[in-house]
């Protein structure tokens, strides 16, 4: 029977449809003690009113997600235009975790894949990000690494079918995080994402694929881009994003493009903190493809305190 009662939810994420149709994303725990969980996904069409929640990602027995990312395809030339893609992580209990994304043509129906074989203790997958390219094809990036996860690897994987099936996971680059995750100075975690967009304008970069992330130098982190001009096939060695003067924690970059293909990337960096704790927004903007970012833009003049997360 279904064990789960979906009545807590955190960490939701939201996209729209070309239909103006907003859809969330979130993961659903029990309260009964079964240690399940799910992700299941809602919308609206006025923002007031919710659907009930619909079953999106799942895995049989006592399992749990660790992190959902919901994309909707918006390019008006795709085949799946207007499909919905939900990707995570699944915990399947006896030390495994398994990348899953799941796709919808109608909100109602859902189909779930997994990307790769489980991956057993130390060897770990987490944190997934999901990009729509022009022609419809599905790129999902993620992290995998060991336990301790000192080193990780940046994940790639795609589908050309609307998400019926997926490419080989290939390692796009390789990244180094701090002891236990904790973004120094603080006891809290930060964790890597790999967020990667696809250039669907019309510039001269169209095409491109773009993953944004940090690295740790062993002093500070350290915000990255990293690029390919073919399809994911090849990746271009890191683009730094703030200058060499910059040795303080850089951290959750975002990236995305403009109608024209400029790329900006944003991001939080503590340069202005002596004590290299407090953190502000900043960002960058590249206009020849993510070879180069231009001098960097401090979006917020207030300090933000991470302790008090």
């Amino acid at each position: 029977g279904n064990r789960v009662k979906p009545n807590r939810i955190e960490a939701g994420h939201a996209g729209y449809d070309r239909n103006g149709t907003a859809y969330i994303a979130g993961l659903y725990f029990d309260t009964e003690g079964y240690g399940d969980g799910l992700v299941a996904v809602q919308k609206s069409s006025d923002g007031t009113d919710w659907s009930k929640p619909v079953v999106a990602l799942r895995h049989v027995g006592p399992t749990f997600p660790f992190e959902t990312r919901l994309t909707v395809d918006t390019c008006p030339g795709s085949p799946w235009v207007n499909s919905l893609y939900v990707s995570g992580t699944m915990a399947l209990g006896q030390g495994k975790t398994q990348v899953l994304v799941s796709h919808s043509s109608d909100y109602s129906t859902w189909t779930q894949v997994a990307i790769d074989a489980p991956q057993k203790y130390p060897e770990e997958d987490n944190l997934t990000r999901v990009a729509v390219g022009k022609d419809g094809t599905v790129y999902v990036t993620w992290l995998r690494c060991s336990s301790t996860c000192r080193t990780g690897h940046i994940m790639l994987s795609k589908s050309t079918d609307g998400g019926n099936t997926w490419s080989s996971p290939q390692r796009i680059t390789q990244v180094t995080m701090p002891t236990d995750w904790q973004l120094p100075n603080t006891y809290e975690r930060v964790y890597n994402y790999p967020d990667i967009i696809a250039d669907n304008s019309d510039g001269p970069y169209s095409g491109n694929l773009y993953v944004a992330m940090f690295n740790w130098t062993g002093a500070y982190l350290r915000a990255q881009v990293i690029r390919s001009t073919d399809g994911g096939t090849t990746w271009s060695k890191p683009v730094h994003l703030a200058p060499k003067t910059a040795t303080h924690d850089q951290f959750f970059p975002s990236i995305s493009v403009s109608a024209t293909g400029k790329v900006g990337v944003s991001w939080l960096d503590r340069r202005n903190d002596p004590n290299d704790i407090d953190y502000q927004a900043f960002a960058a903007i590249s206009t020849d493809g993510g070879q180069s970012f231009s001098a960097n833009w401090q979006l917020t003049t207030a300090f933000s305190d991470p302790r008090t997360n």
